[in-house]
């Protein structure tokens, strides 16, 4: 009797098994990464009319940079009037414009004197450090330090307001005369016009004003001295 039902059984054991195996992996192909890339604003016909700068002035900047002009914005706080001043809000105010270059340095000692005597400022405002370009910034302005009013320049680790800042950088004009050549949120770049007599003195200032500098670049006074011998000026940053 059981060798009646033993083929049967085979087949059933036999098709169980087949359908029970292990089937190999389908392997799947990874998505392609697609970089999307970011479009820059472009300063409008309608915001070049706003500037009212003097004919030439943009164009002229845009062929030395070998790009296009940017709006540039600064931040500004508006306080209500319907909360009586005592809440406000923030705003942007188109100040001038912008150019990303690779050739920021002879872009501003090109046009910087020029520029400054006929009411404007041309600053670095953005540091690429070798991997991205430069920006460089034109804003209407008689004095380089207005330049960290608008970028509104502090350091709220270390407690220091913009108007701190300057009048840290107006007493170190006794030391070596300089003049601003950038800034932004968190630093300051200043080119020297007549080298302090002392460097290692003035890097020893720079260094107890913005320790994070020495982080930075170079670990030491002494070091620091010598890197600010070499660019013929100094930098400020707080991190």
């Amino acid at each position: 009797m059981a060798n009646r039902y033993f083929p049967l059984c085979f087949a059933i054991l036999v098709v169980f098994v087949s359908c029970t195996a292990e089937k190999p992996v389908e392997q799947k192909k990874p998505a392609p990464v697609v970089i999307q890339k970011t479009k820059l604003p472009v300063l409008s016909p309608e915001q070049r009319t706003e500037l009212q700068f003097p004919a030439g002035l943009i164009e002229n900047i845009e062929d030395a940079a070998g790009a296009k002009a940017e709006p540039f914005f600064s931040t500004v706080v508006m306080q209500s009037a319907n909360l009586k001043g005592e809440t406000g809000f923030e705003s942007r105010k188109l100040e001038g414009f912008s150019v990303r270059t690779t050739k920021a340095d002879d872009l501003i000692d090109s046009f910087r004197a020029s520029l400054l005597g006929k009411g404007y400022l041309v600053f670095k405002s953005y540091k690429g450090y070798g991997t991205l370009p430069d920006i460089v910034t034109v804003v209407r302005g008689n004095n380089s330090y207005d330049i960290l009013k608008i970028q509104g320049t502090e350091s709220v680790h270390y407690y220091l307001d913009t108007k701190a800042i300057i009048t840290w950088l107006r007493a170190r004009q006794k030391n070596g005369s300089f003049i601003i050549t950038g800034a932004g949120p968190d630093w300051v770049e200043a080119r020297f016009i007549k080298s302090p007599k002392d460097i290692h003195a003035f890097a020893k200032k720079v260094a107890d004003f913005a320790p994070d500098v020495l982080v930075r670049n170079t670990r030491t006074v002494g070091k620091l001295a010598e890197w600010m011998e070499q660019k013929n000026g100094f930098y400020l940053s707080w991190d």
